[in-house]
């Protein structure tokens, strides 16, 4: 499976056939409501991504991006768009035609195509935000979302994936509503997977880590880590 990094919490994973599209951030949105000017630009043209499916966490700008979002299915009419309730109110006020909406609550499950996505739990300030459990290729992926560390989210993944998965994409932020880079080392050490890669971090000077923080603490706990090149395609 191929995985290229978008920036922030954005992904595109493709299989041979198939292409899952998670959380885009691409426009300066942010910017003009909140006044963050983003540090890089989307590595990727719209016109490059031809998603099949579009995986929405929660309904924040840096995730749901309101300008970009409308863009990208404009492009790509026949890419079914997936996420808990706060998403599916947000595409309708943005006008989506609803037969393009997936929802997706914590807890269901949806197979679309060669994935297999189930919406774990999330504890974040948007209450429906969700984090993503992929069988994919025969691989186990477990996505987090945007989450604090609560005492639950342990066990919580471990339902949905299982011991050791083989992939773990977690925030490690630890502001406006995330785990902390240690929180998220101590996270992944329960977990155990084969590979960890830290997410949200380098968008916005304001709200940023370094990530060579959780690849040491990661490298400690004698699991393996990377951090992705903006917009360079890995096989995984």
């Amino acid at each position: 499976m191929k995985v290229t990094w978008l920036g922030q919490s954005g992904f595109l994973f493709e299989t041979q056939s198939q292409r899952l599209l998670i959380d885009p951030f691409y426009s300066d949105i942010v910017e003009q409501r909140q006044g963050i000017k983003r540090l890089v630009s989307a590595p990727i043209p719209i016109e490059d991504l031809h998603p099949d499916y579009i995986f929405i966490t929660h309904d924040h700008l840096d995730h749901l991006d309101p300008i970009a979002l409308p863009e990208i299915h404009r492009q790509y009419p026949q890419a079914k768009i997936v996420g808990p309730e706060s998403v599916m109110r947000k595409a309708l006020e943005l006008e989506f035609d609803p037969g393009a909406l997936i929802q997706q609550p914590k807890g269901a499950s949806h197979t679309f195509g060669a994935f297999k996505i189930t919406s774990t739990a999330a504890y974040h300030s948007d209450p429906f935000a969700v984090g993503m459990a992929i069988e994919v290729e025969g691989k186990r992926i477990y996505y987090s979302g945007d989450t604090l560390l609560m005492p639950t989210l342990y066990e919580e993944i471990y339902r949905m994936t299982g011991p050791s998965p083989d992939l773990v994409f977690i925030v490690i932020n630890g502001r406006l509503g995330n785990m902390n880079v240690q929180e998220a080392i101590a996270l992944t050490a329960q977990l155990q997977p084969s590979l960890a890669i830290p997410m949200h971090y380098g968008m916005f000077a304001e709200n940023t880590e370094d990530p060579y923080l959780f690849l040491a603490g990661c490298d400690q706990n004698q699991i393996k880590a990377m951090a992705l090149t903006l917009g360079k395609t890995v096989v995984l």
